[in-house]
């Protein structure tokens, strides 16, 4: 019985085991249930025990608005603020001398500040925020709120309310009617404090609300006299109002689910975001390999599943489970923790196929598609149960089918890589400028191997990292998609891994939406390595719009108005340095070479770099001098002034 709890209490067994143990040992099902209520209580007191330290759980503060602000922020656990300059936080600013464990990260423009805030949440899974000036403020930060929001970022926001509160309505200066509203679709909470009393309360609402899983950005803001009024409120610690709950999906639902998944002839397993956040990828792994299941994985941030696992069959390319290369006989899919964003007509699993669908998000689920078992819950602990489940119903039988999926499997995988390995023969591969291909392949025989790659160059395909969650290699890719996050993501991963290498690879276009956090890179010592593949132009929106219109006056002229970033060519590295980081233009495969090896002394000191890559244009109708608009100023001036 003892060595029974000890496994409990030490996670070795799931809730489900623990039960069947308790019955073989004689016990009937609702004494056993109440031992295990019991026990839960035990160690929630053990966990959370009152805290005999000079902090206590609950205290009461007297002070202006602005240090109440600070005061709470600590007690929610934050270690970093990341703002723009803003005179009505004056108080706050003022509270932050006295407090050296709350460190201000000044940022010189809202947009990457946003980004490098959810980089650094993303990468440590601490609480951060982000705070504007005023209304104006906010709205250069809302594109970053926008990823936060649709990669479900924990990202607390502030600004205040420039109008102070005896003279809000007069549509005074920097005001907007009903600031808390503007961005209330984007967030799962958005409220203003009605006085400097409720600055603390207000504050511990939004990190509760971003911090409950589903996770999502919150916002919270007040009128600029509330911060610098005293008040006399109360600061609470985050242990004792923080609802990050852990919860099981229903174990009737997991019986069923083990039982389908046994009867399937070819499961297929998709992974997502919910594994990485749950650390949870060894455990999806030991699912897969139970069953002999064929991996692939929907739009993400991160990779969920080791790429050089025989198992894993890739990507699926179009977001679809038909896009998927192989296999094409499935006649079951489980989803554990993607999202399962839609982007077209079709569901992204079939009318015809069952499919278990176990992930926290709730609201997302049987939305779009038909989903014969549902398992809300966290996936670590839902994986569990399922594994344990499976492990009782497994047989001999089912064990060799299993056993010959994988061979399957495996043959399918086996040949794709070697044919993947072909890459290199491609008869452009050592142009100049450069394919996007090369660029990548040489970036990947460079990373370090437990390197963090932090990738927003549009469509530029990531191969030959072999990304694995678990010690290898990491991606964060920028699924949210408003443009500008890459650099200010990857400052932000540093700050939280600066024990690893950090890769930023960006395109020129989304460079250009939010270069700034270069110069926090520089300011705070954050050696990041960006690569920025040039080619002069909005190459995915042309691809796109092309697609869109195919025979239509464009493709006939030549005329593309909306995609050449060329006349005069953006020298990136000028850019880079004005923000005083160290950066060199290539143009061939042994420059880049050469550069990446100059990159990482750089980095070994301290420093940021930045490589300003020139790489072809691919797709229809580019020519060596595309055509440009004939506006020009000096033909409509009068006289040359």
């Amino acid at each position: 019985m003892r060595d029974v709890v000890t496994k409990y209490l030490t996670n070795s067994i799931s809730r489900r085991g623990f039960l069947d143990n308790l019955k073989l040992a004689g016990m009937t099902v609702t004494a056993a249930e109440s031992v295990l209520t019991s026990l839960n209580v035990a160690a929630q007191t053990t966990a959370n025990p009152e805290s005999s330290n000079s902090t206590p759980a609950v205290k009461t503060f007297q002070g202006s608005g602005g240090a109440c602000f600070a005061e709470q922020l600590i007690a929610c656990g934050v270690k970093y603020v990341f703002g723009n300059s803003a005179s009505e936080d004056a108080q706050f600013y003022d509270a932050l001398v006295d407090r050296p464990q709350l460190n201000y990260v000044l940022t010189p423009h809202e947009g990457p500040g946003a980004a490098m805030a959810a980089g650094y949440i993303k990468a440590s899974q601490e609480p951060a925020i982000v705070m504007q000036a005023g209304a104006v403020g906010l709205m250069n930060a809302m594109g970053q709120v926008f990823n936060a929001y649709k990669e479900q970022t924990p990202l607390v926001i502030y600004s205040y309310r420039t109008d102070q509160s005896k003279r809000a309505g007069r549509d005074g200066f920097e005001e907007i009617a009903n600031q808390e509203q503007v961005l209330q679709p984007l967030t799962k909470y958005s409220w203003m404090a009605r006085g400097p009393s409720m600055i603390a309360e207000t504050t511990r609402h939004a990190f509760k609300s971003a911090w409950t899983p589903p996770h999502g950005p919150a916002y919270l803001t007040w009128h600029s006299d509330y911060t610098d009024e005293k008040t006399r409120t109360e600061i609470i610690q985050q242990s004792h109002f923080d609802t990050r709950m852990r919860v099981r999906p229903n174990p009737v639902e997991i019986e069923r689910a083990a039982k389908m998944l046994l009867d399937a002839k070819m499961p297929v397993l998709i992974v997502g975001d919910e594994i990485y956040k749950a650390k949870a990828v060894a455990k999806v792994v030991q699912l897969a390999e139970m069953l002999g299941m064929p991996v692939t994985q929907m739009r993400q941030m991160w990779v969920n599943f080791p790429e050089a696992h025989p198992l894993w069959v890739g990507n699926a390319p179009s977001g679809t489970l038909a896009s998927i290369t192989w296999p094409k006989n499935y006649d079951l899919a489980i989803n554990i923790g993607n999202k399962m964003q839609h982007n077209g007509n079709q569901p992204i699993v079939a009318r015809n196929v069952k499919f278990i669908d176990m992930r926290i998000d709730y609201q997302n689920m049987g939305k779009v598609m038909a989903t014969d078992v549902p398992l809300v819950g966290d996936v670590a602990l839902g994986l569990d149960d399922l594994i344990t489940a499976l492990e009782q119903l497994m047989n001999a039988k089912s064990r060799e089918i299993a056993a010959q999926r994988t061979i399957e499997v495996k043959k399918y995988t086996d040949r794709a890589r070697l044919i993947f390995t072909g890459i290199v023969n491609n008869p452009e591969w050592n142009n100049s400028p450069l394919i996007a291909d090369r660029v990548t392949w040489e970036v990947a025989q460079f990373a370090d191997k437990d390197a963090i790659v932090v990738h927003e160059a549009g469509s530029v395909a990531m191969h030959s990292f072999n990304f694995n969650p678990v010690g290898g290699r990491e991606l964060f890719y920028y699924y949210g998609g408003h443009l500008g996050s890459g650099v200010g993501t990857s400052a932000g991963v540093k700050l939280a891994r600066p024990n690893q290498q950090v890769i930023c690879l960006v395109g020129d276009g989304s460079f250009l939406f939010g270069p700034h956090a270069l110069w926090n890179m520089a300011r705070l010592e954050l050696p990041v390595i960006t690569i920025v593949y040039n080619n002069h132009a909005y190459a995915g929106p042309h691809t796109r719009a092309i697609a869109n219109v195919p025979s239509g006056r464009m493709v006939e002229t030549g005329q593309f108005v909306a995609s050449y970033l060329g006349n005069p060519d953006m020298n990136m590295a000028s850019i880079a340095q004005g923000f005083g980081v160290k950066a060199e233009v290539v143009n061939n495969p042994l420059e880049l070479k050469q550069a990446l090896a100059r990159a990482k002394l750089a980095t070994l000191e301290g420093k940021p770099y930045l490589i300003d890559v020139q790489v072809v244009r691919r797709g229809i109708g580019w020519t060596e001098q595309p055509w440009i608009p004939s506006i020009k100023g000096t033909k409509q001036r009068a006289r040359k002034v």
